[in-house]
C-alpha cells in the first residue's frame, strides 16, 4: 500500500512538473494611446449635419459634428506549448475610445483570440470579440399606440465569435478561411433592428515580395432582421473586401496603405418601409500609416485615412439621408516589452 501510494506521488510530481513546464513561455504586452481627430463621427449625411445646426434636440443637445478622440489600447500575448510541444498563442485585447466633443460616442471593446499550431505551417484560430454598448444618435421613432413621434437615444451592442483554418499555399504565401457568428442587439425602443449574421472569409497574405507584403480579405455575410416586433425586414447581404500593402523604406522604415470596399444590398420589398426597400449601398475606406523603425520598444505612427458611404434608393429622401463621408488623422504612441515568465 505504502508503495502504490509512493508511486502515486511520484508520477504527480512528474506531471505537475511537465505541465508547469510547458507553461513556461514569455509574455508580450503593448500598452498605446493615441490622440486623434475624426470629422462626423456620427456618420451624419450633409442634411443631417445642417438639421443639427439648426434644432439642437435633433442630436439631443449634441453641439458637435466632429470631435477630438483619445483612444487606449493594451495587448497581451503569451504562447505556451500545451500540446505534443506545439504553440497555443492567447491573445488579449482591450480598446477604449473617448470622444471628447461628443462624449456619449465614447466606447469600450474586448477580444480574446487562440492561435493553435497544427505542425507544417497550419494554424486553427478561434476567438470571441464584444463591444458593450454603442451610442449611434437620437432618431425619430412614432409610438404606435399614442402615435406621438419624440427622438429617442439609439445603442447597440454587438459581439461575434469565430473559427478559421490557416495554412501555407507556397512558401511565402499564405491562406486563411474563416466562419464567424455575430449579433447586434439594439436597446429599446429599437430592439426591432436586431440582427443576427453569418459570415464567411477568405484571407489571402502575400509575401514573396522583398519590397512590400499584401493582404487582401474577401468576406461575405448574411443580416437576418431577429424582429418579432412590427412586419417590417431589415435583412440584407454584404460583401466586403479589404485590401492592406506595406512597403518596406530604405531604414527599415514601412508605409502601409489599407482599404476597404463595402457593399450592401437590403431584401425588403414593401413599399411602406422606403427606407430599406430597394436600398443598396457601397462604402470605400482608405487609410495610410508610416511606420517608422526606431530599434527599441517605443512606437510612433502617424495615420490619415478617409471614408465614404454612397447610398442608391428607389426614393431620392433616403439616398440623401444615409449618404456621409468623414476624414480623420492622428499619431499613435506606443510601447512594446515582455514579461518571462517561469512557473
Amino acid at each position: 500500500m505504502r508503495r502504490l501510494l509512493l508511486i502515486a506521488l511520484l508520477f504527480g510530481q512528474l506531471f505537475s512538473q511537465s505541465f508547469f513546464q510547458k507553461l513556461a513561455a514569455p509574455v508580450f504586452y503593448e500598452l498605446s494611446v493615441k490622440p486623434n481627430f475624426q470629422s462626423n463621427p456620427l456618420n451624419l449625411s450633409s442634411i443631417e449635419i445642417l438639421k443639427a445646426s439648426q434644432d439642437s434636440d435633433y442630436l439631443n443637445g449634441i453641439a458637435y459634428s466632429s470631435s477630438n478622440v483619445i483612444s487606449f489600447t493594451g495587448k497581451l500575448n503569451y504562447s505556451p506549448r500545451l500540446f505534443a510541444g506545439r504553440k497555443t498563442r492567447f491573445n488579449l485585447q482591450i480598446n477604449h475610445h473617448y470622444y471628447q466633443d461628443i462624449p456619449e460616442r465614447s466606447y469600450q471593446s474586448y477580444s480574446m483570440g487562440i492561435r493553435q499550431s497544427l505542425g507544417k505551417y497550419r494554424y486553427l484560430d478561434m476567438g470571441y470579440w464584444i463591444l458593450p454598448e454603442y451610442y449611434l444618435r437620437n432618431y425619430l421613432i412614432r409610438d404606435t399606440r399614442t402615435l406621438l413621434s419624440s427622438r429617442e437615444v439609439c445603442n447597440f451592442g454587438t459581439d461575434r465569435i469565430w473559427l478559421g483554418l490557416q495554412h501555407r499555399v507556397s512558401k511565402k504565401n499564405t491562406i486563411e478561411y474563416r466562419i464567424t457568428v455575430r449579433n447586434e442587439i439594439y436597446q429599446a425602443p429599437f430592439s426591432h433592428y436586431d440582427m443576427n449574421m453569418l459570415e464567411g472569409d477568405l484571407k489571402l497574405v502575400v509575401g514573396q515580395f522583398k519590397a512590400l507584403s499584401l493582404v487582401t480579405e474577401f468576406q461575405y455575410g448574411v443580416a437576418d432582421n431577429n424582429n418579432e416586433y412590427d412586419d417590417k425586414d431589415r435583412s440584407y447581404k454584404y460583401l466586403n473586401i479589404r485590401p492592406s500593402l506595406t512597403m518596406k523604406m530604405p531604414g527599415r522604415h514601412r508605409i502601409r496603405l489599407a482599404g476597404r470596399y463595402d457593399q450592401r444590398a437590403y431584401e425588403s420589398e414593401q413599399n411602406d418601409d422606403p427606407l430599406h426597400a430597394g436600398r443598396y449601398q457601397d462604402e470605400v475606406r482608405i487609410e495610410i500609416s508610416l511606420l517608422p523603425n526606431l530599434n527599441g520598444p517605443f512606437l510612433v505612427e502617424p495615420f490619415a485615412g478617409y471614408r465614404e458611404r454612397r447610398v442608391d434608393s428607389s426614393d431620392p429622401a433616403v439616398r440623401d439621408l444615409k449618404s456621409f463621408s468623414r476624414y480623420w488623422f492622428g499619431v499613435r504612441f506606443g510601447f512594446k516589452s515582455v514579461i518571462d515568465m517561469y512557473f
